[in-house]
């Protein structure tokens, strides 16, 4: 009987223990759960800190998508240019990476933007108090900017792209488009030409033949070219220093940059009305290409001795003209920065 006693009070004992046991695994479950659960809540934080879900800039304006990336910390750029009658000008219709994707912060957000076409449209009258808006498509910037301020509108925003046929610096697309309705001082926004994608760009050149030799540099300096090798040669009948010839040719594409070689006509010594025996050296050549000035010395050596006939200081790419007298034979010599340029014999 008493042991019959003792094992029913053993009984309540183990239940006791089980019982504790099975609740300290239950708690150590739920805490590992909730850890766990934790921990991949703020790995997942800490992952997304730095990104951002990238949006859907499409059909959107390109000033709308520029905004709408700044405010995300995303980079916008136009990767290409393209025409859609079917979209208003300047309207985004591609974007990589699609809408949705994670990307980092500053990461590159390039679209794909209606340039719409340059064509003649049908003259409108504007309301009273509004003006038309000028189509300045395929003018240079510089033109554009003149002609909208001269209809008492404002340059807007402008965003460069690349571009097959415009050359750099010139307007691709408008928005607003031509031959809508603004009031004055409206901005209007431009899609400049940044050359061809990847590639050297090219300009055209200019026919400088006729001009005179300063002339023709100040036209190839505006079109981003140089005067290269300048060659005398006799044209009876022409004063000196007009441009005969060129290479390459009006209308050739060449790289920004590149030189030009000119044929010019050589100025007629003219001898002096003394008797004896003096007359005239004109000399005209152009300086090579310099971030620095360049001292330029002319030295006559002939019957009346060695004698500096020139020396100043010049910038690159300038013309320099020398007329100097000199006596029976002897030779000319140029020096730049004190250094042997270039030399010719006196008949």
């Amino acid at each position: 009987m008493r042991q019959e006693r003792r094992e029913d009070q053993k009984k309540p004992r183990l239940l006791e223990f089980l019982g504790k046991v099975f609740g300290a695994a239950l708690l150590f479950g739920l805490g590992l759960f909730v850890s766990l659960f934790a921990g991949f809540v703020l790995f997942e934080g800490y992952i997304s800190s730095g990104s951002v879900l990238v949006p859907d800039v499409r059909n959107m304006t390109l000033l709308e998508a520029i905004n709408k990336a700044t405010r995300l910390g995303l980079r916008l750029e136009v990767e290409r240019v393209t025409s859609d009658s079917g979209a208003p000008p300047l309207a985004v219709l591609d974007q990589n990476p699609p809408p949705g994707t994670r990307a980092k912060k500053n990461t590159r957000l390039q679209v794909v933007v209606n340039g719409g076409t340059i064509s003649g449209s049908v003259p409108v009258t504007p309301q009273k108090g509004q003006v038309l808006l000028p189509d300045v498509r395929g003018k240079s910037l510089e033109e554009a900017q003149s002609i909208l301020e001269g209809s008492g509108l404002r340059v807007g925003r402008i965003v460069e792209a690349s571009h097959d046929t415009l050359p750099r610096g010139y307007v691709i697309s408008q928005n607003p488009a031509p031959q809508t309705e603004v009031v004055p001082g409206s901005l209007v926004h431009l899609l400049v030409s940044a050359g061809k994608a990847g590639g050297v760009e090219e300009v055209e050149v200019p026919d400088v033949v006729g001009l005179r030799l300063e002339e023709a540099q100040e036209v190839l300096a505006r079109n981003g070219l140089v005067v290269g090798d300048v060659e005398e040669v006799s044209s009876e009948g022409r004063p000196g220093g007009i441009v005969v010839g060129q290479s390459p040719q009006a209308g050739e594409l060449v790289p920004r940059g590149e030189s030009l070689r000119l044929q010019v006509t050589r100025a007629q010594e003219r001898p002096q009305t003394e008797t004896d025996g003096r007359k005239t050296l004109n000399l005209r050549f152009v300086l090579p290409s310099s971030q620095n000035p360049i001292t330029v010395q002319v030295v006559v050596q002939d019957e009346l001795g060695e004698r500096v006939v020139y020396e100043r200081e010049h910038k690159g790419e300038d013309l320099v003209e020398v007329s100097a007298l000199t006596k029976g034979r002897g030779k000319v010599t140029i020096f730049l920065n004190g250094y042997y340029y270039w030399e010719k014999r006196i008949d």
